[in-house]
């Protein structure tokens, strides 16, 4: 399991099974990680992370890191809020698992919060 695997696991993202195969061709891509294909090509663009390979009549093939980059992205900008501009920004610094570590932390923050606050209304009634 590749670093970046554990890091998107780590962080609630599912990932789907992969077939044990080299090259994806973008329907496959683009039924693994419920993204319309018109969406990959224009992630291409953006994110350099993103590289298929090309092939006959500019045919597009993903390899399985493509595929955990795309997954990345879309847990950025989806589940996690992220302009495009944030989420390429936070790909360049590279580490996932600090976003992840922060996120958690984040969360963890809200739930004493609303701890303090039922507390708080406990004691004022």
């Amino acid at each position: 399991m590749t670093r970046q695997m554990q890091a998107l696991r780590k962080a609630g993202v599912q990932i789907p099974d992969l077939p044990d195969k080299l090259f994806f061709a973008i329907r496959e891509v683009s039924a693994l990680c419920d993204i319309e294909p018109h969406v990959l090509r224009y992630w291409e663009t953006e994110f350099h992370h993103i590289k298929p390979v090309k092939k006959s009549g500019n045919r597009r093939f993903y390899r399985q890191r493509d595929i955990y980059s795309i997954l990345q992205i879309k847990h950025l900008l989806y589940d996690l809020n992220f302009t495009i501009k944030g989420a390429k920004k936070r790909l360049q610094q590279g580490d996932i698992d600090q976003l992840v570590e922060q996120n958690s932390a984040q969360d963890t923050l809200r739930k004493i919060r609303q701890e303090l606050d039922s507390i708080y209304h406990l004691l004022d009634s």
